[in-house]
């Protein structure tokens, strides 16, 4: 009897396991989308309107930022359509250094060794 009760808790867990679709809420996937958004916008300002440091965190970003949200089980259907809401709203506009610290932030606390993850990546972009 303990057994067959083991059994179908564990099927029951793995069953509701696998159809979890990752542990950020709603709000918190929303705002992750929308700062690749602003990272990837970053990424394609002329170089002189924008720091060249600034551009290899963008790029180093998006990358991070994108492996994390396909862990979570988001479709990058979703993450692009997302993603090009936000960069048609700031298309042409300049770089929004209150918007890049808080994306900054956000994502640090958000995704575990991201900080030190983009910083490592940026250096590699244009062998800084």
């Amino acid at each position: 009897m303990n057994k067959i009760f083991l059994t179908i808790l564990l099927v029951c867990f793995v069953t509701i396991s696998s159809f979890a679709a990752g542990h950020i809420t709603k709000a918190q996937k929303e705002s992750t989308i929308e700062c690749l958004g602003h990272y990837t916008a970053t990424a394609v300002l002329p170089a002189d309107t924008v720091e060249v440091k600034d551009i290899e965190i963008a790029l180093a970003a998006s990358k991070v930022i994108r492996e994390y949200l396909n862990k979570e089980g988001i479709k990058n259907d979703e993450i692009n359509k997302g993603m090009n809401v936000y960069v048609d709203k700031v298309y042409g506009k300049p770089f929004n250094k209150e918007k890049n610290s808080e994306c900054n932030k956000f994502i640090y606390k958000l995704i575990p060794g991201s900080e030190q993850e983009i910083e490592k990546l940026s250096r590699t972009i244009y062998q800084g």
